[in-house]
């Protein structure tokens, strides 16, 4: 990762807001590929769920390779490195933006298990009858958004909160309902990434997943750090991190609540892990 950091195009996510016109939140129904030298792309400071048709393209998203052909809907979040191996040809490209904030504005909290799962699977692939339901909400809050009236604001918040319940029910789709069915054709990261965004606020060691996968910890460690570059812990922690702040940022649940969510021995100990790998407290994120 560290050659490839003089290659990489940031995408600011407020800026791209800023230049469409938006405060914290836009939508565009026809967006086009960043330019084909830029093929190394950094996400920063906001969410973007993409819903395209593509075809033939290979993405490798946060060290993870995913085909792009037919349906599919792209979620990226924050501190996501994109890099296209081959070009994305797409037929229908629809794309919403949206900070932190907006999120934190919605008329409920949006369920975190749909950050945690795009987190480590970016892309899924719909079938066109869902594809097409998504769409709808797409093209309404893109209709909403271009008119004025005065509820013109709860109406997109509703609309986009039924958007991510469709999607995370897509997820709910593939991680629970067809386990056995799906994880014999999955690769071996394909495996991991699934336990871990089903289990990773219980259980934080390498051991756990790797006597799932019938492997030894120093076997399945090395073998995620070949495939993604990453060492396995960083992935575990990462995810904790997110589901963390995402907590932190969109509830009311105390320290003490979160650390027990997220099976920490002790309200100091996921203090003290918050505070090595951010640089700050969780006290301090709220504020």
């Amino acid at each position: 990762m560290e050659k490839l950091r003089d290659n990489i195009e940031h995408i600011d996510v407020a800026r791209l807001i800023a230049e469409g016109g938006g405060k914290d939140f836009l939508i565009n129904l026809d967006l086009h590929l960043p330019r084909k030298d830029a093929t190394n792309l950094l996400l920063k400071g906001g969410f973007i769920i993409i819903l395209c048709k593509g075809r033939g393209g290979r993405v490798v998203i946060n060290g993870k390779e995913y085909r792009v052909e037919g349906n599919n809907v792209i979620v990226l979040s924050e501190n996501q490195l994109i890099n296209y191996i081959e070009p994305v040809l797409l037929t229908e490209n629809n794309l919403i933006a949206l900070l932190p904030e907006y999120i934190l504005r919605l008329p409920s909290p949006v369920d975190t298990n749909f950050f945690s799962y795009s987190r480590y699977r970016a892309v899924i692939t719909l079938t066109d009858a869902k594809f097409d339901d998504l769409y709808s909400y797409y093209r309404f809050i893109h209709k909403e958004m271009n008119e004025e009236g005065r509820y013109q604001r709860e109406i997109v918040s509703a609309i986009f909160s039924a958007l991510i319940l469709e999607i995370l029910g897509e997820y709910e789709r593939i991680y629970h309902l067809q386990p056995d069915m799906t994880i014999r054709h999955e690769s071996l990261s394909d495996r991991f990434f699934r336990l871990l965004a089903l289990h990773f606020r219980e259980e934080h060691t390498v051991r756990y997943y790797a006597d799932r996968l019938n492997l030894t910890p120093k076997y399945l460690s090395t073998a995620i750090k070949r495939i993604t570059g990453r060492p396995i812990l960083d992935w575990i922690h990462e995810a904790l991190l997110i589901e963390a702040a995402m907590l932190l940022r969109t509830t009311d649940l105390t320290v003490q609540e979160i650390a027990d969510r997220l099976n920490f021995s002790t309200p100091s100990a996921f203090v003290q892990f918050f505070k090595k790998h951010t640089g700050t407290t969780p006290k301090r994120l709220t504020v």
